[in-house]
């Protein structure tokens, strides 16, 4: 059983990487004049991410004792956008919340989840601190890990790669992809190998709001252009797509019509939960001008990509050290 290993001392270097990797990312937060944010764990939907099904819900109780029901959060997201007005660059870490509905190796109920925001930097700057903080990260793992494979994820930049050459890149190497279609683990850690080994940004992604089954779904405050969201994925060797970040829509109207024609609000409706719970995004965003950019990190993702520099067959279980999955519940 878990437990017994993790008291037996099997998972010290992991405890201890994930110890310094925290501080390590507070640090560059402070360094770089990020304020912490503490955002809610309980919500209504809009703590939800694009796939608003995997919604865990909870049952709350109002002032009269009528049932209610709300949800643990999956994203900080939309708070830290409220929250860029007051302090522009801002930051949260804390637990996202998955109804996944099986057990994988590549999936968790609850991770950890580092976000940040800011309205002083746009795509091309948003990937700029995204790299700047896994460096340093990956740097600090280093002295726990030392290696000459993470030594590169420091030392050299990451690749950029767009979603369409990504495509040219697979159809290349032996696997076919169309324009559309979303990558699986397989397609992803085939850009990384391909790319020297190295971690690799994708970016400008499609924006078709209801893809067909398969296809790519991007939240509905992304910003769009001319059919491409502009956005960045970041794949990690061996560990997948581990960062998701794009510039947002800051006109409300326009983000308002992107959200009624989403999946989401069709699983909202289906779901009997009211789409107006959305409505103070919406006035924040009337609120102000122009929009913010940021993104979610996977903290377990990046844990992975750097024990798998050392040891093979790395799951994402393997980075935590009580995995919150059903199939790891400690009676």
């Amino acid at each position: 059983m878990r437990h017994f290993e993790v008291v037996e001392g099997k998972f010290t270097r992991v405890t201890e990487i994930r110890s310094k990797l925290f501080k390590s990312a507070r640090d560059w937060f402070e360094k770089n004049d990020f304020t912490e944010i503490s955002v809610p764990h309980i919500t209504g939907a809009t703590g939800s991410c694009e796939w608003f099904p995997n919604a865990m819900s909870v049952d709350m109780f109002d002032a009269q004792g009528n049932q209610t029901e709300m949800f643990l959060r999956q994203t900080g997201q939309l708070y830290l956008e409220a929250f860029t007005l007051a302090h522009n660059r801002v930051f949260t870490i804390g637990p996202s919340f998955r109804q996944e509905k099986k057990v994988t190796d590549r999936h968790l109920c609850e991770f950890i989840l580092i976000e940040f925001e800011g309205r002083d930097f746009e795509l091309d700057g948003l990937m700029d601190n995204i790299e700047s903080l896994l460096h340093s990260m990956f740097r600090t793992a280093h002295t726990v890990m030392p290696n000459d494979i993470l030594k590169r994820f420091f030392t050299m930049s990451f690749n950029r790669i767009t979603y369409q050459d990504s495509i040219d890149l697979l159809n290349k190497n032996g696997f076919t992809v169309e324009y559309g279609d979303d990558f699986g683990s397989a397609e992803e850690k085939a850009i990384c190998r391909i790319l020297d080994g190295l971690p690799t940004f994708i970016t400008h992604y499609p924006s078709d709001p209801k893809p067909k089954q398969g296809g790519v779904i991007k939240f509905f405050s992304m910003k769009r252009d001319n059919g491409i969201t502009l956005c960045c994925d970041l794949i990690l060797p061996e560990a997948g797509e581990s960062v998701g970040g794009a510039v947002r829509e800051g006109n409300a109207a326009l983000c308002k019509k992107q959200f009624e024609e989403s999946y989401m609000y069709d699983h909202l409706i289906e779901r009997n939960v009211d789409p107006k719970q959305f409505e103070w995004y919406f006035e924040v965003l009337e609120h102000g001008t122009g929009q913010s950019s940021g993104c979610g990190i996977g903290f377990e993702r990046v844990v992975q990509s750097i024990l798998a520099t050392e040891m093979a067959d790395v799951s994402i279980k393997t980075a935590v050290e009580l995995p919150r999955s059903p199939d790891f519940l400690i009676p």
